[in-house]
């Protein structure tokens, strides 16, 4: 093809037809690269043809013979000039009014044909021009309308020339008819090469002017363009265009078999190496058990295969080797031959050992004759000198060595031989090439001398003969012998040293040769006896002293380096002890320092993180890749031990291995130099094993574990991609009432399919495929994800009209199935509204019951991002090409995924397995294509539908005996013929198949029969739409004939139709005597064959796919969760947001057996069930109670996994001791550690546990289970010395010394400059060197007793780390040096600390160390509240927990409030604003004590000790305040009564009235979330972290009863530390009860806002943000009891504004997701909430009578 390519057509044979699009590319560019180079080359001939009708009055001469002849000879020229032309001949007519007789001209165009792929065309043609009519294809003769030859009245000149066959019978000469077009002729082209590229014509027509002569010119020279002159190599490689692709499409073995890394040889006549083979193959690949456990259960044993496979393997092998058969025409027509004990996957096992058997067999002859070829130097070079002693260190090549060679079974093995045979001979190598060479040189002189003398005698043509076969001799000589390719061993190596020294001859007085020795490890006895010489090793060493050793222990060290060298190279033994220690090698585990605290729970790793003698064989599947990663990654350290246990000794203890090593080189003798012997020998021993043996057996073990491994992951990648091969096409189950016009599904399926993706802004994309399928329509959907029931009108409306959309496009189309991209758990939602539009067109539009199908997306996701998927739809979105892929994919599965199976190999994208990375991508592709071709084989292909639709066209390529090359190649043929494939017949005839690759592919490729019908002429065989083999026609049709009982007369094809159209008379046949008449014909065994032929006649290719089924739950849970149940698993410690809490509604006998109780302390009532305690009369309750408010006891809390899950959290697994209230544990929107321990994959929730036990997993319940040799004593030893060494850093933690002049600056320690300023008056400074890095310093000044300030000071520009920086800062404020520090920013906090402490309501902290100072002053003021309750009492305290910073509590009621104020050097930071004064602090406070916070102000943590239950500060969503509580002002006044350590505002005894200070919600919510940097903690509500030692961290949920709150040392921002992937104010996923969603939903009633966590103590009961911002009311100071009878007697008549709002309003429990609290805090008035009764109804003194009472503001 190449030659043909090359010297035809100037283009090389490496090119191929791909596809069509791909074809037409290539020709333009040849077509492009043609033109170029031409018009450099023909500028002058393109100028005459310009011009050559132009009358030339001075015609230029040429030179005869001139080389740059553009391709006319002279003679053309001249009589170009001596004829007229037509202008010359009209201008005469017109002169002489007579028509003159003109001789015809014609013109010459250049004509670029279309399929001639770029090459120029000469075309002689009158002025007119025609259309080309390129191909016609009847008749032998036909008209040439392409010479577009007119005469002068513009009528066609035709000529009848003999008509090509469109088919050339050879396979080149049609691929080039394919490159070149059809006007292509191999007859005509092949004058091109020799002669010029265009024709001259004579002017004069031949036999009646219907011919022409032809006339060459002479050769055009110039530079010819090949196809790699165009392409680079790789495009060329890639489309199979080189001349190795052109051998393999020629040469008829199958394609596969001529690509193996091994090519299959046949076997020669009269050989045993089949025998061989097979019983080598039986025992490496079906009976050697893997060194690490690759079956589970450990139960390997019962798979060795019993030893009659021996002989199938042996037929396998000759089926492979001698008759090139391919493994599925073995497994599919020779089952008689390896069934039952070799299948399919055994087929390709032995497929695959063929190739290492061949490889090893090729090696070990290599091998061979270099044992040969040193064995002849040893013999010639003994044979020079026989009175020569041998040399010591020469080791003469014995037939042992011959015989030992011939028992390598492997190539470890032939490993060992060749390095023994190195270290032997590595030394003699040179010589042995150098006489090799000497002789070969000798050879060709005297064969030189024989031909010239043959020369002299026959003379100069026996001379020409001698010239012609000088080269024989070397052409016939090995060039490159096997010895010269092998690198010897290096002359300076100390083995080299050693044996020039002599001292391989003092090795061989040890006693015992390595062989020998090896013999005795093996057998594990002495069974060769050790010799002993006379002298001992220092006697026997003086006589090789030497000038380089003059010592007796030099000498003694080299020899035992010699003879320790030669045991450990002796293939023997490392054979013995490397199964030996494969068997019983151990491992130990140990992490690194990164590997402590980084390997947790969800490592792989984990199980193994300590590890301590673990037997390599325990290690199972991929465990062994998972450990190598780790280490690569730093995380642990292998070990393999180098101590491996013995044989079994008598008391039944095995010992050490090395150990019993060394008693086999004993000898039993009591002498003295026997036991410097024995010590001698025995250090030669263990220098051999633990120098040299064993350190190469690990390597090679690893190597080993790395590969079973990696088996392994093939193994499950090509198990999952059968799982999905698998399936076969969809079936509509359609009842058979409907019409099957519209329904039937015989023909295939419609299937329309739907594609979206989570973003919403990508609009989703139905499709619908045709039967055969084709895209017939697509429908695009911007708003499908929306909800159909929202409250947005605008979104309700959009999602409606996709609805209706999508309606009318199914209705239209008809589908049989739908299908849905399962790309997340909105195709849930999507499956429900199909499925409501399809129960409504049954209705309607008498539609069947269609399926609505959910399937995996990963290939359509794939196939839609790909190059073939940009070129199958180049403008389509990549939504639409995914919705094709799904639909294609229902249509066949098999199909759809050969579309990845592309030159960018696009299959591997897939996923596979997690460690599919890890695994070669040849090995892994070669695993994957054995999976396409097992399958494929399975249901055959129709290649006349290939031809047709180019979306099967994959598929051809793993058919048995193709390959793409081949497959390309019949494809091309096919399209060239223009017809069909009408019989397996004519792939022979047609496509050229040689005889190898008919057989092994005939019976995989179908045709249709039934739809050729009477469309053609030829014989159609009814068996080539079968499986039936073309070989076995006959028998089926014998079959047929017998089953019908056809007579003589009876034609087989009539019985053939007959037993098609009733199967069932096949089984009357007896076939097991039909197979032995066959068998005794000589057909061999063929009992399963007939049985096979028999099945197919009942059902001609019958698929034997599995049905599509619907995914099972847990499929279909991973599928839209895209978890697998190795990421997602009970027991997984993970991190979920809160989202709300679920509420138990009391029911009728709980209200009615209600008991509130009464709360001493504040004299408050306390609902028993949501815990709601400020109800001031015990009427307030039951209204709590008859007005649906009260949402009852809150039993658990609802989160959000990362994943998107939702979960639930059960009171009771919250925390590890009891909790009453789950909002006081934690709030919406925080982040927490959970354990999964419950998963419902139906209603894909999880039930969840925060309990520390649990997270720690204290009982061993939860995390992945440890391995069974894990060391927990080397655990817990390095845990206890992580935590010694973090004490002892702690302890004695060193600062670098700095040297800095300075008063305030001292080179001392954290404790050291505490205990110093302890002494020191408040507002001292000292500066000290950070432990952070040389470059900050550290500024520690004392803030109060006991409490100090340290502020970080980063230096720049520093000359060197000791001395002080240029610039200094304190966060981004810079300053020149200390004193400005110290002046500038230190003493301006000092002294405005020193004010706030001298104030009169400050209170020295006393709190203890890890004492919560919120109890401190809880206490203190409650206290005072007690001595004076008429007063607000407040109080100053500086912080222990949070230096630099006073804590501001105050008591408005019953709770005690908590703020901080900030020193800063300008001054008092508070609620964001700063004061110059503590004056002007305090009454700006007292002024706007009641706005509300921008931090919000701490609860008491404490209420009175006979309170039942504990006040809770709930988490109420965005602006949601109390609006049963009017808020008041303050008057203003100071009291100063009470004395004059207590503080207070006087209470006022006026009623201030509504909208006297309004707030709205808006002005609220901003302050709320202002910028101020005031820290806030929200009350028991924060959860303090826990982190286990080296665990990952958890957040444990805070407990308030039994640890006191510490708040962080940083500001707090509600939202800022909250994980940024939750968003705050999304609807929770789930609802747990009914009330869970009423009662407490975090959205704002829709508006959006971002949810708050409020620190009100009131009850889950509330009313509307809505209304809070119609009734802008103020707060007034509590009234006595006394006062507030009078009070309300008063206001009894007086109308209550916002009161009809709020009863207007009413809406059920917690309705719009609003709840009741106060605005920023506690509720500061002693009354309950309003607007919870019907109707208006006037105050009365009656409790229980007067459920209006607390609809009146104090």
């Amino acid at each position: 093809m190449s030659q043909f390519l090359n010297n035809e057509a100037e283009e090389s044979e490496d090119e191929e037809e791909l596809s069509v699009h791909e074809r037409k590319k290539l020709k333009q560019l040849k077509a492009a690269g043609g033109d170029s180079s031409e018009e450099e080359e023909d500028d002058d001939e393109r100028l005459r043809e310009e011009l050559k009708d132009l009358i030339d009055d001075d015609p230029i001469e040429e030179d005869d013979g001139s080389d740059d002849d553009d391709g006319r000879d002279g003679k053309k020229r001249k009589r170009e000039e001596n004829r007229l032309e037509d202008d010359d001949f009209d201008l005469i007519e017109e002169n002489l009014g007579v028509k003159v007789n003109r001789k015809k001209r014609f013109k010459r165009l250049l004509r670029q044909d279309n399929d001639s792929d770029g090459e120029e065309e000469l075309v002689d043609e009158f002025d007119g021009v025609d259309e080309v009519d390129e191909d016609s294809d009847e008749g032998d003769y036909e008209s040439d309308p392409d010479d577009f030859i007119v005469d002068d009245n513009d009528q066609p000149i035709t000529e009848r020339k003999k008509k090509r066959p469109s088919i050339f019978s050879d396979a080149c000469l049609q691929e080039g008819q394919d490159i070149f077009g059809v006007d292509f002729d191999y007859d005509e082209f092949s004058k091109y090469e020799d002669d010029s590229d265009g024709y001259d014509y004579d002017d004069e027509f031949v036999d009646g002017g219907e011919g022409r002569v032809k006339k060459k010119g002479h050769k055009k020279k110039g530079p010819t363009k090949t196809i790699f002159d165009i392409y680079e190599p790789a495009e060329l490689r890639r489309g199979y265009f080189t001349d190795v692709d052109d051998t393999i499409r020629n040469t008829d073995i199958p394609e596969r078999m001529q690509l193996r890394e091994v090519p299959v040889t046949p076997v020669p006549e009269g050989s045993l190496e089949l025998d061989e083979e097979a019983e080598w193959i039986y025992r490496f690949a079906f009976c050697k058990k893997t060194v690490s456990e690759q079956v589970k259960g450990g139960n390997r044993k019962n798979l060795r295969m019993p030893e009659s496979a021996i002989s199938k393997i042996k037929q396998t092998l000759d089926f492979i080797r001698n008759q090139h058969m391919e493994v599925p025409f073995i497994a599919f027509y020779r089952k008689e031959y390896v069934k039952p004990e070799l299948n399919i996957d055994d087929l390709w096992q032995v497929y695959h050992f063929d190739g290492r058997w061949c490889q090893l067999i090729e090696r070990k002859r290599k091998l061979k004759a270099l044992f040969e070829k040193m064995r002849t130097f040893q013999l010639d070079t003994l044979c020079a000198d026989l009175e020569k002693p041998l040399p010591d260190d020469i080791r003469l090549i014995q037939d042992s060595d011959f015989e030992r060679l011939a028992e390598v079974q492997s190539m470890e093995e032939l490993k060992d031989v060749h390095i023994y045979f190195l270290l032997n001979y590595s030394h003699e190598l040179p010589l042995m090439q150098a006489e090799q060479r000497r002789k070969l040189l000798q050879e060709r002189s005297e064969a030189m001398a024989l031909r010239q003398a043959a020369s002299a005698e026959n003379g100069a043509e026996g001379a020409d003969g001698a010239a012609v076969t000088i080269q024989d001799p070397k052409e016939g000589a090995d060039p490159t012998p096997v010895d010269e390719q092998l690198k010897p061993a290096h002359n300076n190596s100390q083995y080299t040293v050693f044996r020039k020294a002599g001292f391989c001859g003092f090795a061989k007085h040890f006693g015992l040769t390595p062989e020998q020795f090896a013999e005795n490890l093996r057998d594990n006895y002495q069974r060769n006896e050790v010799t002993q010489v006379s002298l001992s090793p220092t006697e026997l060493a003086k006589n090789y002293l030497s000038p380089r050793f003059r010592t007796v222990d030099d000498v003694l060290h080299g020899v035992k380096y010699v003879v320790a060298r030669q045991l450990a190279l002796e293939p023997l033994l490392r054979k013995t002890v490397r199964e030996v220690y494969f068997d019983r090698a151990r491992i130990n585990i140990r992490p690194t320092k990164n590997g402590k605290a980084l390997i947790d729970e969800t490592s792989p790793v984990y199980p193994m993180k300590y590890v301590a003698k673990k037997p390599v064989s325990n290690l199972f599947g991929d465990q062994f890749i998972k450990l190598l990663m780790a280490e690569e990654e730093k995380l642990l350290e292998i070990t393999f031990l180098e101590e491996f246990e013995g044989n079994v000794t008598a008391n039944g203890s095995p010992g050490d291995y090395v150990e019993e090593a060394m008693t086999l080189y004993h000898l039993d003798q009591f002498s003295k130099h026997v036991l410097e012997w024995n010590a001698l020998r025995a250090e030669c021993v263990n220098l051999a094993l633990k120098k040299w043996v064993i350190p190469d057996l690990i390597k090679e073990l690893r190597a080993t574990l790395h590969e079973e491994a990696q088996q392994f992951v093939l193994r499950c990648c090509t198990a999952k991609l059968y799982k999905w091969l698998q399936v076969a096409p969809y079936k509509p189950e359609i009842p058979s009432d409907y019409s099957y016009e519209e329904w039937g599904s015989l023909l295939g399926i419609r299937v329309l399919s739907l594609a979206y993706d989570t973003d919403l802004s990508v609009a989703a994309f139905c499709a619908v495929t045709t039967v055969e399928g084709d895209i017939s329509d697509y429908l695009r959907l911007p708003h499908i994800l929306k909800r159909k029931y929202s409250y947005n009108a605008e979104e309700k409306s959009q999602k409606l009209n996709d609805l209706r959309k999508l309606r009318d496009f199914i209705k239209m189309k008809k589908p049989h199935v739908v299908v849905i991209g399962a790309e997340s758990r909105d195709a849930l939602a999507i499956q429900t509204d199909i499925r409501e539009i399809l129960k409504e067109l049954e209705t309607s539009e008498e539609f069947p019951p269609i399926e609505v199908e959910l399937i995996d997306n990963q290939l359509a996701k794939i196939y839609a991002n790909s190059k073939k998927g940009e070129s199958d739809f180049k403008e389509y979105p990549a939504m639409l090409k995914q919705a094709i892929s799904l639909a294609r994919k229902m249509h066949d599965p098999l199909v759809e995924y050969s579309q990845l199976c592309n030159a960018d190999d696009d299959i591997l994208c897939l996923r596979y397995h997690p460690l599919q990375e890890r695994v070669p991508r040849e090995q892994l592709l070669e695993k994957l294509s054995l999976e396409f071709i097992n399958r494929t084989n399975e249901v055959g292909v129709d290649i006349n539908l290939m031809v047709q639709s180019p979306r099967t066209l994959n598929l051809l390529q793993y058919i048995c005996g193709l390959g793409p090359r081949k497959g390309q190649s019949i494809l091309r043929m096919l399209k060239l013929s223009t017809q069909r494939l009408e019989n397996r017949n004519q792939l022979v005839t047609s496509c050229h198949l040689g005889p190898t690759i008919f057989i092994n592919c005939s019976g995989f490729i179908k045709i249709d029969t039934a739809s050729m019908g009477y469309s053609t002429e030829s014989y159609v065989e009814v068996l080539d739409g079968s499986r039936v083999h073309p070989e076995t026609y006959e028998w089926a049709r014998k079959m047929a004939s017998d089953a019908v009982d056809a007579d003589d007369d009876m034609n087989s094809a009539s019985a053939l139709d007959e037993i098609l159209e009733s199967p069932e008379r096949l089984k009357d046949l007896d076939l097991d005597t039909f197979a032995k008449d066959l068998e005794r014909q000589g057909f061999g065994s063929k009992n399963i064959t007939l049985y096979n032929i028999r099945d197919e006649l009942s059902c001609m290719y019958k698929d034997h796919r599995t049905p599509y089924t619907k995914p099972r739950a847990e499929e279909l849970f991973d599928m839209l969760t895209k978890e697998t149940p190795n990421s997602f698993y009970v027991g997984k410690c993970v991190t979920a947001m809160v989202t709300g809490f679920t509420y138990r509604r009391p029911q009728g006998e709980q209200l009615d057996n209600a008991n509130p109780v009464r709360i001493e302390a504040s004299g408050k009532w306390q609902c028993p069930f949501c815990r709601k305690a400020d109800f001031p009369e015990l009427s307030e309750v039951w209204i709590h109670f008859d007005s649906n408010k009260c949402l009852g006891q809150a039993f658990g809390v609802r989160v959000r996994l990362e994943n998107g899950l939702p979960g639930f959290i059960h009171i009771r697994n919250l925390c590890d001791r009891q909790v009453r209230n789950p909002e006081d544990h934690v709030r919406v929107s925080q982040a927490i550690h959970v354990r999964i321990i419950r998963i419902d994959i139906e209603r894909f929730s999880v039930n969840c546990s925060a309990k520390t036990a649990d997270l720690n997993d204290v009982n061993n319940e939860w995390r992945p289970r440890r391995d069974a040799f894990y060391d927990f004593v080397t655990e817990e030893q390095d845990n206890q010395k992580a935590i010694d060494a973090k004490t002892k850093a702690l302890k004695s933690k060193t600062y670098a010394r700095r040297v800095i002049a300075h008063p305030s600056f001292f080179n001392k320690t954290y404790a050291e400059v505490v205990a110093m300023l302890a002494q020191a008056e408040q507002g001292e400074v000292a500066l000290r060197p950070s432990s952070k890095a040389t470059d900050h310093l550290t500024a520690t000044w004392k803030v109060a007793d006991d409490i100090f300030q340290h502020i970080d000071v980063r230096e720049e520009n520093k000359e060197n780390e000791y001395s002080l920086g240029r610039s200094l800062w304190i966060g981004t404020e810079q300053f020149e040096d200390l004193d400005e520090i110290i002046a500038r920013y230190i003493t301006p906090m000092a002294l405005a600390a020193r004010e706030l402490i001298q104030y009169k309501y400050y209170k020295p902290n006393t709190t203890p160390v890890n004492g919560n100072e919120y109890n401190f002053m809880e206490r203190i003021l409650l206290n005072e509240q007690k001595r004076d309750p008429m007063k607000i009492h407040y109080f100053f305290t500086a912080s222990r927990n949070i230096p630099g910073q006073f804590l501001l509590s105050y008591i408005p009621k019953t709770n005690v409030m908590h703020e901080y104020v900030t020193v800063t050097p300008e001054g008092y930071r508070f609620r964001s604003q700063v004061f110059h004064s503590v004056n002007s602090l305090v009454c700006w406070f007292k002024e706007h004590w009641q706005d509300p916070t921008a931090s919000p102000a701490m609860n008491s943590l404490s209420d009175s000790s006979s309170t039942p239950y504990k006040n809770s500060h709930s988490m109420r969503p965005p602006g949601s305040v109390s609006g049963s509580k009017a808020p008041y002002s303050i008057t203003g006044s100071i009291s100063s009564s009470g004395g004059g350590d207590s503080s207070g505002y006087t209470k006022a005894r006026t009623t201030v009235g509504y909208g006297s200070s309004p707030i709205g919600s808006a002005a609220a919510t901003a302050a709320y979330y202002g910028g101020s940097s005031t820290p806030w903690y929200g009350g028991n509500t924060n959860t303090t972290p826990y982190t286990p030692s080296g665990q990952t961290p958890f957040m444990t949920p805070y407990t308030p009863f039994m640890t006191p709150y510490t708040p962080f040392p940083t500001p707090y921002t509600p939202h800022a530390s909250q994980t940024p992937r939750y968003s705050h104010g999304v609807l929770s996923p789930i609802s747990q009860s009914s009330s869970s969603q009423q009662g407490h939903q975090y959205g704002g009633s829709g508006r959006g806002v971002t949810p708050r966590y409020e620190t009100s103590g009131s009850g889950r009961n509330s009313i509307s943000n809505y209304i809070y911002q119609r009734d802008k009311v103020n707060l007034d100071w509590p009234l006595p009891n006394d006062f507030w009878t009078s009070h309300q007697q008063q206001q009894q008549e007086q109308p209550i504004g916002g009161i009809d709002m709020v009863l207007g309003l009413e809406m059920s429990s917690g309705g719009g997701g609003v709840e009741g609290g106060g605005g920023y805090g506690k509720d500061y008035s002693s009354s309950s909430n309003t607007g919870h009764d019907a109707s208006a109804v006037p105050l009365k003194s009656s409790l229980r009578s007067m459920p209006g009472t607390s609809t009146t503001p104090y």
